[in-house]
Parts: C-alpha cells; sequence; structure tokens
C-alpha cells in the first residue's frame, strides 16, 4: 500500500468518527425535545437545556471536523503528489504531536467526570443535577472518541514508520 492510501484511510475513520459525533448530537437534541414536549417532571424540565448544548457542541463540533478533515484530503493528496518525502516527514511529526494530547483528554475527562459525579450526588437541585449528567456525557464521548482515535493513530504511525518512499530520477 502507498503512504496517501495509509493516510487516507486513517482520515477516513476520523470523518466516520466525527459524524458519529454528529449523530450522537442528533440523539441529545431528539431527546431534549423529548423533555420538552412530553417531560411534566422538574428533572425533565431541567434537562432540556444541558442536553441542548451538548446537542450544539457535538452537532457544530462534528460538523467542522468532518467538512476540515474532508478538506484535509484533498490537501494531503496535493501535498503528497508534490513531494512524497516532505509529505511523509510532515505526516510523522504531526502524528506524533496529536499522539501527545492523549494523555491529556484522559485526565480532563476524568476531572470532568468526578466532579460531574460530585454535583450529581451531592446537590438536590434539578437543573445542576441535569447539568452534571450533561458533563458526563461529554466526558464520556470524548473519551470513547479517542479510544478509537489513539488506536488508529497507533496504527498510522506505525505503517508511516515502515514506508520507504524511493526517488524516481
Amino acid at each position: 500500500m502507498e503512504l496517501i492510501d495509509y493516510t487516507n484511510k486513517w482520515l477516513t475513520g476520523e470523518i466516520q468518527e466525527d459524524l458519529a459525533m454528529v449523530a450522537g448530537g442528533v440523539v441529545c437534541l431528539l431527546l431534549a425535545l423529548v423533555a420538552w414536549r412530553w417531560g411534566s417532571s422538574e428533572s425533565a424540565r431541567a434537562i432540556i437545556l444541558p442536553l441542548t448544548v451538548v446537542a450544539v457542541i457535538f452537532i457544530g463540533g462534528g460538523a467542522a471536523l468532518a467538512y476540515n478533515n474532508h478538506q484535509r484530503s484533498k490537501q494531503f493528496v496535493e501535498q503528497y503528489q508534490e513531494l512524497p518525502e516532505k509529505f511523509l516527514e510532515s505526516e510523522k511529526a504531526r502524528v506524533a504531536a496529536f499522539m501527545k494530547i492523549y494523555p491529556q483528554t484522559i485526565i480532563v475527562s476524568a476531572v470532568m467526570m468526578v466532579i460531574a459525579v460530585c454535583v450529581f450526588t451531592f446537590c438536590d437541585k434539578p437543573w445542576l443535577r441535569a447539568s452534571a449528567l450533561a458533563l458526563i456525557l461529554v466526558a464520556l464521548a470524548a473519551l470513547t472518541i479517542d479510544f478509537f482515535s489513539k488506536e488508529r493513530g497507533v496504527i498510522y504511525q506505525q505503517e508511516l514508520d515502515t514506508v520507504k518512499i524511493e526517488n524516481v530520477g
């Protein structure tokens, strides 16, 4: 397989993740609409705004990332065709840089969850508990996305390390 094929495979996985975020946002929005339409308890009314905020974050973030990754795929092909050696080196550097982010995401998500669980456990106001549930949802989504993204990143990094580009001329 050629370098650009590995890159496209990795990028396809990223776009699938982005679209999964959008789908998750749509589900959150539907749940918020259900709570708005049929929710009669104070807790059901309290969850509407937090779920809507999560939906906007997921839909907006996922759509923006999917668009950007789709645009990058065109740029990657152009860069690869122009100078394959330079593209390989830039991809190695880029992948090494984003691989450092995963431990930070785990820490931030864990802190978010601990805070949210404490708020949910020790507060009795429905809007605080609903906000805590939304925060847990965001943290779980970040962990889930990074779980799959990191695995693909490691595979892509290994593929980059095995690629040899021969100079033609």
